[in-house]
């Protein structure tokens, strides 16, 4: 017989939006924009929108709008 696991809280899959740039490209704009969502712990990011400022002759900044999912645990029922 398998040993007995001590059952996992429960918790929910939420998701937030957050926007971020950075002068160095699409990778740092991202980071940037989950550091901004202040999510603790991310488990996955959703690239939403893409877009640069154009500066002379290339791209100067970079900025992303995404969606940042998070699990968040449930509070466990009271009973009366």
């Amino acid at each position: 017989m398998p040993a007995r696991r001590s059952p996992s809280p429960a918790s929910v899959v939420r998701v937030t939006d957050a926007t971020g740039g950075s002068p160095r490209g699409w990778d740092a704009a991202i980071v940037a924009a989950v550091k901004a969502s202040e999510v603790k712990d991310p488990i996955g990011v959703e690239v939403v929108r893409m877009w640069a400022e154009w500066g002379g002759r290339k791209l100067s900044r970079y900025h992303v709008s995404v969606k940042v999912a998070y699990r968040q645990a449930l509070k466990a029922a009271t009973r009366t």
